[in-house]
């Protein structure tokens, strides 16, 4: 049986989200991740009513990416952390009414030099084991992406495949690969592939030029895919391959991304 391809919404995020799962059902899609953020989701809990019951009359296998913008889990700010907190855990609530795969998890960044990484690291730590409970209560698996350049990023590449190491109880627990960030922080993409593949609920598949988190179709970027791709067929099939262009990508550039990964994945 083929391996199911996400398109997440983050394509397109400006517009209703019906209009979106229209056009990635028309696009081809065998999956969808839900990108609980921009104006669409201000008020999460009257936009999820709203569509609740439309959700089940698609096809698609759903998986949920927890807010970010505006968000950090390891921010300076109490009142930020808390409110991030709150935000996913309410995400991961939404993942467990649809029977999501997974919900997505940003651990947080260090936006500030000044600021102690070793500090914000334990924050986040803390802070997911605090998330993990929740999605135990809710029986819903959350992943942990690895997010942040130029200095920001919490956690480099070993510290990445180890990061599960910190959780002694696994259950509910995994991570998620950009391989957008990956790249964006010069790591060995096929590498953390191999060494992550045993905890990898879901890949996130874009390309950049090594300089800017612009979310590029595969392809369109300086990614050597060819050792990426081949990587990716030893992933488990539970391991959502999912693309996550940026918001003014065409719909086509999903059908052809999914085209690529049928051939080659």
């Amino acid at each position: 049986m083929p391996r199911k391809i996400f398109y997440s919404g983050l394509v397109q995020l400006e517009k209703p989200i019906i209009t979106n799962l229209d056009a990635f059902f028309d696009y081809g899609a065998d999956g969808v991740e839900l990108f609980l953020d921009g104006p669409q989701w201000n008020d999460k809990q009257a936009s999820f009513s709203a569509v609740k019951e439309q959700l089940y009359s698609y096809p698609f296998t759903y998986s949920v990416h927890g807010p970010m913008f505006d968000l950090n889990l390891t921010s300076e700010n109490a009142a930020v952390r808390q409110t991030t907190l709150n935000e996913l855990k309410r995400a991961i609530e939404i993942g467990a009414d649809i029977g999501a795969h997974h919900v997505i998890i940003d651990p947080g960044i260090c936006l500030y030099r000044v600021f102690d990484k070793h500090q914000a690291r334990k924050r986040a730590i803390e802070a997911i084991k605090e998330l993990q409970q929740h999605a135990k209560k809710c029986r819903q698996p959350i992943a942990i992406e690895n997010i942040g350049h130029q200095g920001t990023a919490l956690f480099d590449q070993e510290a990445f495949c180890h990061l599960l190491d910190h959780f002694p109880d696994k259950d509910m627990l995994g991570l998620v690969l950009d391989t957008g960030h990956a790249h964006l922080n010069n790591w060995n993409i096929p590498e953390v592939i191999h060494a992550t593949k045993g905890h990898l609920l879901a890949v996130h598949l874009n390309d950049n030029d090594g300089q800017t988190d612009n979310h590029l179709a595969i392809g369109d970027g300086t990614i050597d895919w060819a050792p990426v791709l081949k990587a990716l067929q030893h992933v488990p099939e539970q391991c959502s391959l999912i693309l996550e262009y940026n918001m003014i990508m065409p719909y086509h550039k999903l059908r052809e991304g999914r085209e690529l990964l049928r051939e080659y994945v």
